[in-house]
């Protein structure tokens, strides 16, 4: 479980975080909503250890991140962003290693090779291993990311005990329906691996769709959180969003239509 107590985080005289707690599910799909500006990225550069409270404690299961080490920590957790820029030329498979780092020394064993195999199997893209990163579309790019971050916590029989966290930085923006619904679909499978998916998404209706836990962020503070989208409360979209928003239900779903 990733935890987040009482933590506050300022850059300058500028309070961004303050007083946040909150505990992401176990084995979950969690998302961080909010409005630009809210919060989200910062809180999740903390949770991932990329950024260091000003104050408070972040913990993976009981632990302060304080204690994990680099290595130990790249181990725990992948963070997949949005946009992943390469100065050179790179193979597609040289790109997904990058993930392997954190597991051996100076030379990838056959077991990281067939890791990074499994992981470009897995993304539909393991036709494409041979071919310069930069050459790839968009949607292309981001699935070799989200194979590099797969075969960084990726989970087999000779991996050392303890779960795995992948954070997902808006990691469909720009991306056509198509690229996002194949990277979500994706990551939810992990939960069938003992891995807990913590995203921020912009769109809220794909998160109410992919989502099991939800964590609202409004200038700051944790506005509410929610297990089912079902409870989250027209007025509280309003307010937060800054928009008017009408539940809408299509054969039995339920989506929101949202106008200014």
């Amino acid at each position: 479980m990733v935890e987040l107590r009482d933590v506050s985080y300022r850059a300058g005289n500028t309070l961004i975080l303050d007083r946040v707690t909150t505990r992401f599910r176990t084995n979950a799909f969690n998302v961080i909503l909010g409005p630009n500006g809210a919060g989200k990225s910062t809180l999740l550069r903390l949770a991932t250890g990329l950024a260091t409270p000003t104050a408070g404690d972040v913990a993976y299961d009981g632990r302060s991140i304080a204690q994990f080490d680099a290595t130990e920590l790249a181990r725990t957790r992948a963070v997949l962003s949005q946009h992943v820029e390469l100065a050179f030329p790179l193979p597609v498979v040289d790109v997904a290693m990058m993930g392997r780092y954190p597991h051996y020394g100076r030379v990838a064993t056959p077991h990281d090779r067939a890791i990074v195999e499994q992981a470009l199997e897995m993304v539909g893209m393991a036709d494409r291993r041979e071919q310069a990163y930069p050459t790839l579309s968009g949607g292309e790019r981001q699935k070799v990311q989200l194979a590099r971050v797969l075969a960084q916590i990726w989970k087999d029989e000779s991996s050392p005990p303890g779960p795995r966290y992948l954070f997902l930085d808006e990691p469909t923006t720009s991306l056509d329906v198509h690229y996002q619904i194949q990277i979500l679909d994706i990551a939810r499978s992990l939960l069938e691996h003992e891995c807990t998916i913590i995203a921020i998404l912009h769109d809220l209706n794909v998160a109410f769709e992919y989502g099991q836990h939800f964590v609202l962020l409004e200038r700051g503070h944790v506005a509410l959180e929610a297990e089912d989208p079902g409870t989250i409360r027209q007025a509280d979209l309003e307010r937060v969003f800054k928009v008017r928003a009408r539940r809408v239900d299509d054969e039995g779903r339920a989506f929101w239509r949202f106008t200014l």
